[in-house]
C-alpha cells in the first residue's frame, strides 16, 4: 500500500517508513464514513488494537468514566451482563483494558494469535457502538441507593466506590485542584473520573446522551499495531461496522483553548490525613505552556524537565531539597492534552515552608539562567530522552500501545503521528537548537518566569476531614431517607432485588467468542541463552533486536544474611546508587549516570527451586542499560559502584533518608494493597518473611525510627552498611546480556570493559535460610473510606513441579471468575477482587481493593473457597481458568528483559522441560483434581489463614464483631 491507493472503500492517506522502530506507518480513511484508521505494521506478533474516542465531559459527574464501564456490560450482539470480564477468561489476550483520559476514552486489547485478536475486536466494536446501557448496569457501575440490614440508606456502586478511594490521597486531590484552577473553562478542569459528590447527580439518561453525542465515527480513531496484514484489518472493519455507512458524519469539534490568565491563581485546600507529624503539607504549581502540536518545543520542555529536576543534583531540585522547605520534589509533563501543563509538586513540606516555595522556585530559575546551564546536563537530558524513545518497552503496557499514546492522541488533536514516532530527525533538530546557549534559558523565561498562566495550590492535612465528609454524606442520606415515600423506599428495595437477581442469574455465554483449548500453542516461548567465557568470566547472552541498546545484569550470589541484617540490606541497595563512588561525588555520579546510561538498578532475587521451595539460590545484581556507543561508560559505572560506595557522606544520607521516609509513609497510605498482601503472607514461607522484613511495615518503621533518631544512630548504621556492602559485592560475577549480535561482539572484543577484573572473595551459598515468625489476623487503619482486604493461606513446601501446582493455580482463577468477581465487585461494589497462588512465596490468597466492605468480603472469600472445593463450577469454568493460566505463562517479554528472564528461570530450575511439564499439566487439568487441591490447600487450612485489612478505622471497628475472634485494630503507621 502507498499514499493515494484505494482498497475497497478505503483510501490510503499516507504511507511512511519508520526505520528507527523497524515499522511502517499507514494513515487510512474510510471514504463513505470519513472514519480514520492508523496502522503501525512490523514483525511483532503481539498485535494491538485501540478504539479511541474524543470525549469531553463538562462536569465532574464522571459521565465519561461511568460510560466506559457501562459499554462493557453488554451489547446488541453480545447481550450478556459482563462481556469484558468474560472475554478476559475466554481468550489468550496479552492485554485488555479501557481508559478514561482527560479528553479521550479508549478501548485497547492485544493478542499474539490472530483469531483471538479478531474475537476481541468484534466484542469491543459491538460494545462501544451498540451498548445496551441498561438500568441495571447503571446501578451496578455508577451509583445507587441501598438499605443496609439495619435499614440505613447508603450510596454504593463500582465507580462511586472507586473514586471515593482514589480521591482520598493528598496527591490526587492536589492534582485535581491544580487542573481545576489551571483550566477553569475547558474540559481539562473537571475530574473526568468523577468526584464522588458529583457522581451522585449522574443519571442514566445523561450517560445515554453522552454516548450518542461522543461515541461517533467522526470522533473515533481506530489504531492497529503488529504483524497482521493491513488489508485484513480493513476487511474486518468494513464487514463488522462500516459497510452500511453511506455518508460522513459531521466533523468533531476540537477542545477549545483555555483563555490565558493575566494573573496566576493561588489556592489553599485540605486533604485527609491523621498524623502527628507537622511536615505533611503538599505544594503544587502548574504552568500552562505550549500546544501539543508544537512537538519540537514540547521535546525541549522534556529536556528542561530533566535538566532542572532529573536527579537530586539537578539545579532546581537540589535547591528545593536543600532549602529545608520540602523533603521530596518532582516535575511532570502531561503531553496527552491539547495544551501542555508542566507541574512541580513538593511533598513533606512544613506549613511555613510551603508558603516560601513559590518564591524560591522563581528565584532559583532566575539564578539558573544567570549562572548558565552546564553543557553536560543538557547532553545528559537529551541522551535520556533519546534512549527512552529508542527502547522497545512492554513492561506495563504492550509496546504497540505505548506507541499509540505517543502518536495516536497527537493525531486526534490534528497533529502528525509520525512526529511522535520519529527519533533521529527530531533529535537532530533539537541538538541544532540546543547549540544556541540562550535557547533553554529563553524557554524557562517564556513558560515559567514570564508566564502568568499558572496555578499554585497548597494542600494542608486535616485530621477531621474524613469525619466531616462522612458526616456530610450521612446527613445527606438521612435527609433523603426521611423524605422517602413508602413507594420510593419500595422502589429502592425492588431495584436492589432486581440487580442482585440479574447478577446471580446464569447466562448463556456461548454468544461470546471462545478460544478453543485445541488451538492453544503446545509450548511457550523460550529465550535461548548462549554461554561464553570472556576474560575469565561467565557471560550469558540472548541475541535479539533491541534498537541499538544493550541490557546488562552483573549478578553475584547473595551471601547468608541474618534476620537483623535484612532491613539494612534493603536500605543499602536504596542508598548505594545515589551516593558517590569511583572518585566522584554524589552529584558527579548522578550526572554521570544521567549522561551515559539509561539507569542502573540493584535487583535481588531469592530464586526458590522448582522442585523444593525452601531451597533457594538468592542473588543480587546490578542491572543497567545504555546505547551501544555508551557501553564503555555503562561498565565503568558498574565497576565504580562495585569498587566501593561513599557511605561516609552523612549529609547526603540524611537527605536521602528524609526523602525515603516520606515516600514510604505515603506509599502505605496510597498503595496499601501490596502491604496487605505482604503482611498476610509473611509467615507462610521464608521467602515471604524475608520480603516482609525488607519491603513491608517493619522496614517502613525501621526507616521512620532511623530518621527520628538520626544523630544518635547514623554512625552505627554506616558501619553496618559498609560491612554489608563488602559482604555482598565481593563474590564471583556473572554477566547476562540482551542485545544484537553486532553489539554483543563489540562487548566481547573489549572483554566486557574489565568487569571481571577484581579480587574474588569466595562466599558461602545461602541455600536454606530459616526464620521463625507467626503473625495473627488484624486490621490496620489508614485515612481512606475503603478497605484493602487479604486472606492468605500457607502452601507449605509445595514446589512448582509438584503435580498439584498446576491444578491449584487454575483453582484460584476459577474462584475469582465464578465467585469473587460476582460477590465482591458486582454485588459488593468493590473496584476489584481476585485470588492468586504464589508458589515461590509459599502462599495462596484472596484479595479485594477499594472495597466498601470488610467482613462481607472476608466471608465471601471463605464461601468461595468452600464452593469451589465442593465442585460448584462447570466445565466451561475450567476452560476459562486454563486460558487464564496460559495467559500468565505466555506474557510477552520485552527484548531488554529476555536474557534476565531466561537466566532466572534456569537459576531456580524452571528449565524448558520443567516449564513444558507444567504447561501440559495445566492443559490436562480436570474437575476432580481442581476440587481436591482447593480442599486440601485452602478449605482445610482456614485455621492457618491470616486475614489482614487496611481500612478506615470506623470500617474496621464495625466489622470486628464479624471477623475471627481477637481481631486487633491498630494504626498502620
Amino acid at each position: 500500500m502507498k499514499a493515494g491507493d484505494s482498497y475497497r472503500n478505503f483510501v490510503i492517506k499516507s504511507s511512511q517508513d519508520l526505520p528507527e522502530i523497524e515499522s511502517k506507518l499507514f494513515e487510512v480513511e474510510h471514504k463513505p464514513s470519513g472514519v480514520s484508521i492508523m496502522m503501525i505494521v512490523n514483525d511483532d506478533d503481539e498485535n494491538v488494537f485501540n478504539i479511541c474516542f474524543r470525549t469531553c465531559p463538562q462536569s465532574s459527574n464522571g459521565v465519561a468514566h461511568v460510560l466506559e464501564h457501562m459499554v462493557l456490560c453488554g451489547s446488541e450482539n453480545y447481550p450478556v451482563r459482563d462481556p469484558f470480564f468474560s472475554m478476559t477468561r475466554r481468550s489468550l489476550n496479552t492485554f485488555m483494558n479501557a481508559f478514561t483520559g482527560a479528553d479521550f476514552t479508549c478501548y485497547p486489547a492485544a493478542s499474539q494469535i490472530p483469531e483471538d485478536f479478531y474475537n476481541l475486536l468484534s466484542v469491543y466494536i459491538d460494545a462501544v457502538f451498540y451498548p445496551l446501557l441498561t438500568r441495571n448496569s447503571f446501578l451496578q457501575e455508577a451509583w445507587r441507593y441501598e438499605f443496609t440490614p439495619e435499614n440505613r440508606l447508603i450510596h454504593t456502586g463500582v465507580v462511586y466506590n472507586e473514586m471515593k478511594g482514589a480521591m482520598m490521597t493528598g496527591e490526587a486531590r492536589l492534582s485535581e485542584a491544580l487542573n481545576a484552577a489551571l483550566f477553569p473553562s475547558v474540559t481539562y478542569g473537571v475530574n473526568s473520573g468523577g468526584d464522588p459528590r458529583d457522581i451522585l447527580t449522574l443519571t442514566l439518561e445523561s450517560v445515554r446522551d453522552f454516548h450518542q453525542s461522543q461515541y461517533t465515527l467522526s470522533r473515533c480513531l481506530f489504531y492497529f499495531y503488529g504483524n497482521i496484514k493491513p488489508s485484513r484489518h480493513l476487511d474486518f472493519l468494513e464487514e463488522k461496522l462500516l459497510r452500511h455507512v453511506v455518508k460522513p458524519e459531521k466533523n468533531s469539534v476540537s477542545v477549545p483553548l483555555q483563555k490565558r490568565f493575566k494573573e496566576p491563581v493561588r489556592e489553599i485546600a485540605t486533604y485527609p490525613l491523621n498524623s502527628q507529624e507537622e511536615d505533611k503539607v503538599l505544594f503544587g504549581i502548574s504552568w500552562l505552556t505550549c500546544s501539543i502540536l508544537d512537538q519540537k518545543e514540547l521535546l525541549a520542555l522534556y529536556v528542561l524537565e530533566v535538566v532542572l529536576m532529573g536527579t537530586d543534583a539537578a539545579p532546581l531540585k537540589s535547591r528545593l531539597l536543600k532549602s529545608g522547605f520540602c523533603k521530596q520534589a518532582d516535575m511532570g509533563i502531561d503531553s496527552e492534552i491539547r495544551e501542555i501543563p508542566v507541574t512541580l509538586v513538593c511533598k513533606g513540606c512544613s506549613p511555613t515552608g510551603a508558603q516560601k516555595l513559590e518564591a524560591l522556585i522563581f528565584a532559583s530559575l532566575e539564578d539558573i539562567i544567570r549562572e548558565g546551564i552546564p553543557e553536560n546536563l543538557i547532553a545528559g537530558a537529551v541522551h535520556q530522552l533519546e534512549l527512552a524513545r529508542k527502547e522497545i518497552t512492554g513492561y506495563s503496557l504492550p509496546y504497540g500501545l505505548s506507541l499509540f499514546f505517543r502518536s495516536g492522541l497527537l493525531k486526534q488533536h490534528g497533529g502528525r503521528p509520525e512526529d511522535g514516532l520519529r527519533i533521529h530527525s527530531l533529535f537532530s533538530e533539537l541538538r541544532t537548537q540546543l547549540q544556541n546557549p540562550e535557547y533553554l534559558p529563553k524557554l524557562i523565561r517564556k513558560h515559567f518566569l514570564d508566564n502568568p498562566h499558572f496555578s499554585r495550590v497548597i494542600m494542608v492535612p486535616d485530621a477531621e476531614l474524613i469525619s466531616k465528609e462522612r458526616h456530610e454524606e450521612q446527613t445527606l442520606l438521612s435527609n433523603v431517607q426521611k423524605s422517602l415515600s413508602s413507594e420510593d423506599a419500595e422502589k429502592i428495595l425492588q431495584d436492589s432485588l432486581e440487580l442482585e437477581k440479574a447478577q446471580s442469574q446464569e447466562e448463556n455465554l456461548n454468544v461470546l467468542p471462545n478460544f478453543s483449548l485445541d488451538k492453544v500453542p503446545n509450548s511457550g516461548k523460550e529465550f535461548n541463552l548462549i554461554k561464553d567465557i570472556v576474560a575469565g568470566g561467565e557471560v550469558l547472552h540472548h541475541c535479539c533486536f533491541t534498537n541499538d541498546l544493550i541490557f546488562v545484569d552483573v549478578i553475584m550470589d547473595m551471601p547468608p544474611l541474618s534476620e537483623e541484617e535484612l532491613p539494612w540490606f534493603r536500605l543499602m541497595i536504596f542508598l548505594m546508587l545515589q551516593l558517590g563512588c569511583g572518585g566522584r561525588s554524589y552529584r558527579e555520579q548522578l550526572e554521570f549516570l544521567l549522561e551515559h546510561t539509561g539507569g542502573v538498578d540493584v535487583i535481588y532475587d531469592f530464586s526458590p527451586h522448582a522442585n523444593k521451595n525452601s531451597l533457594l539460590s538468592p542473588s543480587i545484581s546490578l542491572r543497567g542499560k545504555s546505547l551501544s556507543i555508551k557501553a564503555y561508560k555503562l561498565f565503568q559505572g558498574f565497576k565504580d559502584i562495585l569498587s566501593g560506595v561513599d557511605f561516609t557522606d552523612i549529609a547526603r544520607i540524611k537527605e536521602l533518608l528524609m526523602q525515603h521516609n516520606e515516600a514510604l509513609t505515603n506509599s502505605v497510605r496510597n498503595s496499601p494493597m501490596s502491604y496487605a498482601i505482604g503482611m498476610a503472607s509473611a509467615d507462610k514461607a521464608v521467602t515471604s518473611y524475608m520480603s516482609y522484613l525488607m519491603s513491608g511495615l517493619p522496614y517502613v518503621n525501621t526507616i521512620r525510627n532511623l530518621v527520628r533518631n538520626f544523630d544518635q544512630e547514623i554512625h552505627r548504621v554506616v558501619q553496618i552498611l559498609q560491612t554489608l556492602f563488602t559482604k555482598c559485592f565481593s563474590g564471583k560475577r556473572q554477566v547476562v546480556v540482551s542485545c544484537s549480535a553486532q553489539n554483543y561482539q563489540q562487548l566481547c572484543d573489549n572483554n566486557f570493559y574489565g568487569i571481571f577484573e577484581h579480587i574474588i572473595v569466595p562466599t558461602r551459598p545461602w541455600e536454606n535460610p530459616t526464620f521463625n515468625f507467626k503473625l495473627s489476623s488484624q486490621g490496620l487503619y489508614i485515612p481512606v473510606p475503603a478497605a484493602f482486604n487479604v486472606l492468605a493461606f500457607p502452601l507449605g513446601d509445595l514446589p512448582y513441579d509438584h503435580p498439584d501446582s498446576a491444578a491449584l493455580t487454575i483453582s484460584a482463577e476459577i474462584l475469582d471468575n465464578v465467585v469473587l468477581h460476582t460477590k465482591i465487585r458486582e454485588q459488593g461494589g468493590a473496584y476489584g477482587s481476585g485470588a492468586a497462588i504464589n508458589l515461590g512465596r509459599g502462599s495462596a490468597y484472596c484479595y479485594s481493593y477499594r472495597d466498601p466492605e470488610v467482613a462481607a468480603s472476608y466471608h465471601a472469600f471463605l464461601q468461595g473457597i468452600s464452593e469451589i472445593a465442593m465442585g460448584k463450577f462447570t466445565k466451561e469454568n475450567i476452560h476459562e481458568g486454563i486460558l487464564n493460566v496460559i495467559q500468565s505463562l505466555d506474557v510477552p517479554v520485552a527484548p531488554g528483559n529476555r536474557a534476565s528472564v531466561a537466566f532466572y528461570r534456569l537459576r531456580c530450575g524452571k528449565t524448558p522441560a520443567v516449564r513444558q511439564a507444567f504447561r501440559r499439566a495445566v492443559l490436562s487439568a480436570d474437575k476432580e483434581h481442581i476440587c481436591q487441591v482447593m480442599d486440601k490447600y485452602l478449605a482445610q487450612k482456614t485455621s492457618s489463614a491470616t486475614f489482614i485489612s487496611f481500612a478506615g478505622v470506623e470500617m474496621l471497628q464495625n466489622a470486628a464483631a464479624s471477623l475471627p475472634e481477637g481481631f486487633p485494630i491498630h494504626s498502620a503507621l
